[in-house]
């Protein structure tokens, strides 16, 4: 999912917002002040999202044990056990999960991504989250 909120779609709104901006500038009467709102609109646009994306993995993988998480060329292996905490970002949409490993790898002390499917009833604990932090305990107790 994290693909998809990253690259295609950012691209597809923007290409959206550009095609409203050259219809604005083919329209007549032209005017100045909506050439320059849309153009604000497209630029303010690129700036959130890019905001709202660029802290996201690119993926992340189940190994049992282990996460195999990949952001930015690079790739890391983020063991269960390491893992402090799991909470949702709240008032995003698609949700995320954000993890917070006791001790920061090379993508940092938080991995935020984006888990597969669909929920219709956002309000409650994910269940991904909680079987993650369920897996991080069983395994914190394991010699």
């Amino acid at each position: 999912m994290t693909r998809w909120v990253k690259q295609p779609f950012p691209g597809m709104a923007l290409a959206v917002l550009g095609a409203m901006l050259v219809g604005g500038v083919f329209s007549r009467p032209w005017h100045p002040l909506s050439l320059l709102m849309a153009a604000g609109v497209v630029v303010l646009a690129a700036a959130i999202q890019r905001t709202m994306a660029r802290h996201l993995a690119d993926d992340v993988v189940d190994g049992g044990d282990h996460l195999l998480v990949r952001s930015g060329g690079i790739e890391e292996k983020v063991m269960l056990r390491d893992v402090a905490s799991i909470r949702r970002g709240f008032g995003h949409n698609p949700e995320r999960l954000i993890l917070t490993l006791r001790l920061p790898g090379r993508l940092g002390d938080t991995i935020a991504f984006i888990p597969k499917g669909i929920r219709w009833f956002p309000y409650v604990e994910h269940p991904l989250a909680y079987e993650l932090m369920t897996r991080a305990r069983l395994l914190r107790l394991q010699p």
